[in-house]
């Protein structure tokens, strides 16, 4: 009967009870303690639909079901901010060539799975929405497996179908880097003004699958032609809106109305040059601030230097790439990054957070919204927020009217459910 009285209270002051010593033995009921009030409620779903950890547990072994002092974001903490189903995304960053980008994608995605096999009492991969449901309701975290900066550089049809039967069921299209299919809107000429039809062959297999598709960081062009050809929705797992904040990264209002009016959906970024227009503006033309040396661009878009030789390399190339890679990643983490004192006078809050949701509320409707932090590290995001502060995230959304539980969760279910289409 306590617990009765418990969820009917304010969200935060619930969150504050639930840190008091006293509720320790609940900490062991996995169905009570590691969720927010709100997503206990009926069993409501709080979802991030685009977050990382698979790469520092490949590079750093670290266990991500422990809090991590370095980091915005693991298991650990977002469980116990409330956190029920998340989509993980494996990202080769800085393997962009023949056969590195295939290779990388597949030690991190095993390195997923021996993750999962590692707490099988704490997470379980969910294939389907009807999965999630079901291991929500087991008390576990649903952890979807997607794939970010690159599946397979030259779109090889065979690759993709490998990715579906080890369990990748979200594919950002476009790469860091334009590839032999799409333009990215990170790096690399606009090759095919958007996409191409061996492009357009991928996305009627990925509908044939049942891959959802993430347009995110494909250029405007590629974004609507992607939308275009795609016969299931389609989503942007992780950017925020232009309206509100200038930055080109995010997403206009044409974009999100012809991602919407085909069932798709955008999930909203947290980072500080994507949420803040103060923050945007201050920021532009400033280099990254490093940790030990090693910036986010190292890590995201490394090249080696090195030339691989075509028919006399025995190992060489990838074992000095994966000494670079592996050296600047723990470099990296190895302590926390701080943002400079001026920039930190300019971080955006939770409330301007969700000014973004209400605006594309406002464009496209609940069912088209839902929360895709994108938290990382060495870069400012919201003011004070890390994975263990998603009540904080839900208690601003219900300050605005805006804790649906679609946002909150289930319009990445409706996605998912849609993202396969018979021939």
């Amino acid at each position: 009967m306590g617990y009765v009285h418990i969820i009917t209270i304010d969200i935060a002051l619930g969150w504050r009870l639930l840190q008091w010593p006293g509720f320790t033995v609940l900490r062991s009921l996995k169905t009570i303690l590691p969720l927010s009030l709100c997503a206990v409620l009926n069993g409501q779903i709080l979802a991030d639909g685009h977050v990382h950890i698979t790469n520092r547990v490949y590079w750093e072994g670290i266990d991500p079901w422990k809090p991590q002092p370095v980091g915005q974001w693991d298991y650990a903490r977002a469980r116990a901010g409330g956190v029920n189903f998340v989509i993980e995304n494996i990202a080769p960053y800085g393997y962009n060539t023949y056969n590195t980008t295939v290779k990388h994608a597949g030690r991190l995605i095993e390195t997923f799975h021996r993750t999962l096999e590692g707490h099988r009492d704490q997470m379980e991969l969910a294939l389907t929405a009807a999965d999630v449901r079901r291991i929500v309701a087991s008390g576990k975290m649903a952890v979807m497996l997607s794939i970010e900066a690159g599946f397979d550089q030259e779109g090889d049809i065979d690759i993709l179908r490998l990715w579906y039967r080890l369990g990748v069921r979200v594919i950002q299209f476009s790469s860091q880097v334009t590839t032999a299919f799409a333009d990215s809107s990170v790096r690399g000429e606009a090759k095919w003004s958007g996409i191409n039809d061996k492009g357009r062959r991928l996305i009627a297999e990925m509908n044939r699958l049942g891959i959802l598709i993430d347009i995110s960081h494909a250029t405007e062009a590629a974004q609507r032609q992607i939308i275009a050809a795609s016969r299931a929705p389609v989503v942007a797992s992780h950017t925020a809106l232009r309206s509100i904040c200038s930055n080109p990264a995010n997403l206009s209002d044409d974009v999100l109305r012809a991602l919407a009016a085909k069932g798709g959906m955008v999930g909203i970024h947290s980072a500080a040059e994507q949420i803040g227009q103060r923050y945007y503006d201050w920021s532009r033309g400033k280099p990254s601030i490093p940790v030990n040396g090693v910036t986010r661009e190292d890590i995201l878009f490394a090249e080696s230097p090195l030339i691989r030789s075509p028919n006399r390399d025995y190992g060489e190339y990838i074992d000095a790439l994966d000494a670079q890679q592996g050296n600047r990643w723990r470099r990296f983490y190895s302590q926390p990054w701080h943002e400079s004192p001026e920039g930190a006078a300019v971080v955006p809050s939770i409330e301007e957070w969700t000014a973004h949701v209400a605006h594309a509320v406002a464009v496209a409707g609940p069912r088209s919204v839902a929360i895709g932090l994108d938290l990382t590290h060495a870069r400012s995001t919201l003011k004070n927020f890390d994975a263990g502060h998603y009540p904080d995230l839900v208690e601003a959304l219900r300050k605005r009217n805006l804790a649906t539980p679609e946002i909150l969760g289930e319009s990445w279910l409706r996605v998912l459910d849609s993202a396969k289409v018979s021939n």
